[in-house]
């Protein structure tokens, strides 16, 4: 029997898809970071190309995270993917600061536009896509 709490219409309509799209997110996200090291370590590549390659990584998540999330909620997507987008920035935030103990006001504001608009792109393309 399920508990009454994952029955109701706000779990459903907006927890499970976000969490879902959260955790689709992650896994790209990081799938996509491994790949970008794999490709600084056989190219040789300079240390500067570090941020924009974990910048696209963490916005191919974003992006994967509002689609995820969108299909499984069928409305709203462009709120929805901007949720996925910002709880992801905040997550990787949380992390950040968990690690080196500061904060980058530019590169932050940045970052969490990014993952905001993508994970908003992500959920128009979930919401507006075709049914089979």
């Amino acid at each position: 029997m399920k508990s009454p709490s994952a029955n109701s219409p706000w779990f459903r309509r907006w927890l499970r898809p976000l969490l879902v799209g959260l955790c689709i997110g992650i896994i790209t996200g990081t799938l996509l970071l491994l790949g970008a090291a794999l490709l600084l370590k056989a190219a040789d590549l300079p240390t500067g190309a570090v941020p924009p390659l974990a910048l696209t990584a963490a916005g191919v998540g974003a992006f994967a995270a509002g689609l995820t999330a969108a299909l499984l909620a069928g409305e709203r997507g462009l709120i929805t993917g901007a949720l996925c987008g910002t709880l992801l920035y905040l997550l990787l935030l949380l992390v950040g600061v968990t690690r080196t103990g500061s904060i980058e006001g530019g590169y932050a504001l940045i970052k969490w536009a990014v993952l905001t608009v993508c994970g908003a792109v992500g959920g128009l393309v979930g919401v507006n896509r075709k049914k089979r």
